[in-house]
This record gives C-alpha cells, structure tokens and sequence, in this order.
C-alpha cells in the first residue's frame, strides 16, 4: 500500500508538479480530510465507550479500559428501533426503485426526442432544486391528506421520489446524452421500438450513470428528517433519522446509545457506497464532463 502511494506520488510529480506544489495540495488535502473525519471518529469513539467516559474531562481518543459494546446492545434490542431500521429500508429501496422507473423514461425523452417546450423542461428540472424544500411543505402536505396518503410508507415514497427525481433526470439526461444517436438508427434499422431501444442499448450502456442516480436517490430517502417528520404521524411510519430521538427524554440524554443508534444508521450508506463507489467515480466524472 505505501509503495503504491509512493509511485503515485513520484509519477504526479514526473508529470510536472513540483515538491513544493506537492506538499502544498497534500497538506491542504490532509488538512481538509483531518477536519472531515475528526468528528466521525469522536462519533464512533463515543458510540463503545462507558457513561463514566463520556462525562469525563480528560481527552483520551482510545481508552480500551472504558471500551463497551452496551450502547450497541441497548439500540439493537430495541424493538421500535428495529422498526424504524425496516421501514428506512422499505422506503429507500421503494423512493429508488420509483425514481429510476420514471427518471430513465423521462431522461430518454429529453435526451432524443426534439419537441416544443423540451428546453423549458430541462430548465424546469434544473431549477426546482434551487428552492427550498421548506417552501412547500404546507400545500405538499395538504395536497397528501387529501388524497389520504399522509401518515403511510407510500405516501413517504412519493414524497422522497418528488424531491430526488429532479436531479436523477437530469444527471441521466447528461449521461445518455454522451451516447451516439447512430445506435439508435441502427436499432431502428433492425426493427427495435423506442421502448426497445431504450432498455436493450441505452441503459446496457448508462450502467454507471445509473448507478449514481440510483445512489443518489437511496441516500436521499435515507437520510430524509424533513418529510419524514411532516408526514409520519405514528410509530408505523417513522424511519432512522426520528429514530435518534428514542434515546432522550425531556429530562436527559442518553449520548451513547444516541451515538451507537447514529453509527448504525450511517453503516448501510457506508456499506452501498462501498459496493458501488467504482461505478459512482466513472458515472460523475463522465456525466459532469458531458453538461446538459
């Protein structure tokens, strides 16, 4: 592992970066990770360590005699908690699965059909994640109680797909953008419908594209209080980020429980960015280098 960073660093600086520029962007970079993970690390350091310790006043970044795995016990036994954990997975997978069915056939549309108003469409998706998601809670909730989806994971759903679905169309609009029209016509050729082609050759070929939609849309569903807050009015529908509110009374708070709950609710993210971080790198710098 060092020796692959070594090389890396004696080949950018071959290409020209001088040592003086090279330890001014790596000290920056450390600098800027430093102060990034610092605050996760006190997270987890807080999440497995005693009461005792987390009321102390000496600084000790790894005390292995107060190390304890209670915290985590407390929040995994904790039955309602595991429901919240259920219904942010239901909800995510649901917000992702609806977001991509409409935002791949809406992304195609304004990738390749040329028609009156298209431009404005665009515009339209560009513009609506300028405003404040605040702005229209009121007429969002009231539009959701008529229509009696207000209190269920369904209703959460739509919610979450309304507020992500903007920016996924327009990322896989970049995206397919950058594939050749000529393949479309070949398709044709061949007696392939739009449906067709869109399923069998553009979406074959925007996997990392889509992969990054789909990301996008699984994390903001995820990490979504706003909402989730506005709309669940039960037990049933809550999801992870009402969860940390389990573990605090009006009297109290119970910090390492809090914090053990925090690091449970980070580790799917953590664990699907992961899974899919290869094709994230590939569909953001392809997608951002090919514009609207």
């Amino acid at each position: 592992m060092l020796n692959t960073l070594v090389t890396r660093f004696k080949t950018r600086l071959d290409d020209g970066m001088t040592v003086r520029r090279a330890t001014f962007v790596y000290s920056m970079l450390l600098l800027y990770y430093g102060f990034l993970l610092i605050p996760l690390f006190w997270l987890i350091r807080s999440s497995v360590v005693t009461d005792e310790m987390l009321r102390a006043r000496e600084i000790n970044l790894v005390p292995l005699a107060h190390m304890t795995a209670e915290n985590y016990a407390a929040v995994l036994s904790n039955e309602t908690f595991r429901l919240y954990f259920i219904n942010s997975t239901l909800i995510a997978v649901a917000t992702t699965v609806l977001t991509l069915g409409v935002g791949i056939p809406a992304a195609y549309s304004v990738s390749r059909f040329d028609y009156p108003g298209r431009d404005y469409v665009v515009l339209g998706l560009i513009s609506s994640q300028m405003l404040p998601l605040v702005l229209v809670l009121i007429p969002f909730f009231t539009v959701m109680f008529r229509i009696g989806l207000v209190d269920t994971r369904v209703g959460i759903v739509f919610a979450h797909a309304v507020g992500v679905l903007p920016f996924v169309v327009w990322l896989l609009k970049g995206y397919f953008d950058a594939i050749p029209q000529s393949l479309d016509e070949a398709a044709k050729m061949d007696g392939c419908g739009y449906l067709e082609i869109m399923y069998r050759i553009i979406v074959p070929l925007s996997l990392p594209g889509i992969a990054v939609a789909a990301f996008y849309a699984f994390v903001g569903s995820w990490n979504d209080y706003l909402f989730v807050s506005l709309l669940s009015q039960s037990t049933g529908t809550r999801t992870l980020p009402l969860g940390l509110q389990l573990f605090q009374t009006a009297q109290q708070v119970d910090w390492g429980a809090v914090t053990a709950a925090a690091v449970v609710t980070a580790i799917p993210v953590v664990v699907l960015f992961a899974l899919v971080h290869k094709w994230l790198v590939d569909g953001l710098s392809n997608t951002g280098g090919k514009g609207v």
